[in-house]
């Protein structure tokens, strides 16, 4: 996310009149003839069934998420009625056991739940608190088991409360009903039951009925459109890479599509709004340059596609949905936000945050991105943006563990990005930028933490770095520049 120009968002599913796939029962247990006059057993070992945690632990949002089961995809079919503002959701959710479920959660906030299956069989389902719901399947789960959950639900989507004083996620719909989700750091949940924590990523596919004269953009790639019955159509995305539910973009409205080629052939599309006025919009036009310049620094662009929805009204914020970022009246005219929601494509995208206390990874080296873009599009050098931003000072808040409510605090992007330009003077150019190409190579389409980088830096150092991270990244006050880069 930009900096007081946030980034984020998610997607759910339904649709009236249309059906979701299921996958296929299975039995614990192999059918067999078992020996005359001897009882029969299974040669299957039985672990001792029980629920799945309501969460994953993390240190600032500890409802998040939930364990039990690893979710591989997500299948949302969507149905937006704008005139009521009611979504109908169906989302096909398939996961890998973990361990032997009786039961396990997913999270699904203000939203009313009209059935659910488990491989095809109907569970019970019953809500706790806010954002869980609990669903027990009609059998046991076998750990390493493949299984399908099918929720269908509707409702009135809304938006959560306050986040670090910056934003309030959620499906944000305007008086016209067109809508955009912001889902950084819970807001997936608002719109869809999901496993609602970066370290499960997952691939999805949507499919998005709406009124027709409306359109929709969605992360990954456009499959198609077909007609829907009673005046309606439905679009279909793909997004076939793997994507924290954080991340999940859907924007309906009255959108026109500006499609190009960027480096070796990439698609790149924009969205949007017909009333955001064409002369606004111009710095969409360096996106090409900007995957290039990128790809020079870290390596390939990490996705099928890429593009920018823009709304027609300010944000107040930036979100770097995966492959279609989202960004308002008050940012698109903005080139640094546009290159700093670009940079989180492969820093916060491909590589998601172990935990939300590690969103340095995230906005530090998004910020230090755009630094280098700046530099190589002529601007001022990535050294004299260090020293002004050292010199500005109030920056003493920790960015490696800033706390829930100064999740988006200027020192997580500013100190964050001053980190790495102190790490950068250790290691040298070819080190450092050796280093950042490894680390997407390492984790890509997975999460890791700030001890991951950590030790990796330590190794391309060889040295152990501690001192230089506790100092910039743990520190009550911020260290002074001059002395880390004599």
């Amino acid at each position: 996310m930009g900096r007081r120009v946030l980034f984020g968002f998610v997607a759910v599913a339904a649709v009236a009149g249309l059906s979701a796939g299921v996958a296929v029962a299975r039995d614990p247990v192999e059918d067999g003839d078992a020996p005359p006059a001897r009882p029969t057993t299974t040669t299957i070992p039985r672990g001792r069934p029980s629920a799945g945690a309501p969460d994953v632990g993390d240190p600032y949002y500890p409802s998040l998420g939930n364990g039990g089961y690893d979710v591989s995809a997500y299948r949302l079919e969507l149905a937006w009625a704008p005139s009521t503002e009611r979504l109908d959701g169906v989302a096909t959710i398939r996961a890998v056991a973990t361990q032997w479920l009786s039961s396990f959660d997913l999270d699904l906030v203000g939203l009313d739940v009209e059935d659910v299956l488990v491989d095809g069989e109907p569970a019970e389902v019953r809500r706790r608190g806010e954002r869980e719901l609990v669903i027990v399947p009609s059998r046991t789960v076998m750990r390493d088991e493949v299984f399908t959950v099918e929720v269908t639900y509707g409702g009135t989507p809304g938006r959560l409360g306050d986040r670090a004083g910056v934003l309030r996620p959620g499906w944000m719909a305007d008086d016209e009903g067109e809508v955009h989700v912001i889902g950084e750091p819970d807001g997936a949940s608002t719109f869809f039951p999901v496993n609602d924590h970066p370290r499960d990523k997952a691939t999805y596919e949507f499919l998005v009925t709406v009124p027709e004269g409306l359109e929709v953009a969605a992360n990954g790639v456009l499959v198609g459109t077909e007609r829907a019955p009673r005046g309606h159509r439905t679009w279909s995305y793909e997004a076939d890479d793997p994507m924290a539910s954080y991340l999940v973009q859907v924007v309906i409205g009255n959108l026109r599509f500006e499609e190009s080629t960027g480096p070796d052939g990439l698609t790149i599309r924009h969205a949007i709004d017909e009333d955001v006025p064409e002369d606004a919009v111009g710095a969409l036009d360096r996106t090409a340059d900007m995957i290039e310049g990128y790809e020079e620094m870290f390596g390939p662009y990490p996705f099928a596609a890429y593009g920018v929805a823009v709304v027609d009204r300010p944000l107040g914020v930036a979100l770097e949905t995966q492959t279609l970022s989202l960004v308002g009246l008050d940012s698109v005219g903005r080139e640094g936000v546009l290159a700093h929601e670009l940079a989180h494509q492969w820093f916060g995208d491909e590589v998601s945050p172990g935990s939300w206390r590690d969103i340095w990874l995230n906005e530090g080296f998004a910020t230090y991105a755009e630094w280098l873009w700046t530099e190589s599009d002529g601007g001022p050098s990535v050294a004299t943006r260090a020293r002004q931003v050292a010199l500005d000072g109030g920056l003493d808040l920790p960015p490696g563990d800033p706390g829930p409510e100064d999740l988006f605090d200027d020192s997580v992007y500013l100190r964050g990005a001053l980190t790495l330009h102190v790490l950068r003077h250790e290691l040298g150019d070819e080190a450092f930028f050796d280093l950042l190409r490894a680390w997407i190579e390492r984790y890509a389409g997975r999460s890791a933490t700030s001890a991951d980088f950590e030790g990796m830096a330590s190794v391309a150092a060889g040295r152990d770095l501690t001192p230089l991270f506790d100092a910039w990244l743990r520190s009550p006050t911020l260290p002074d520049l001059a002395e880390w880069l004599d």
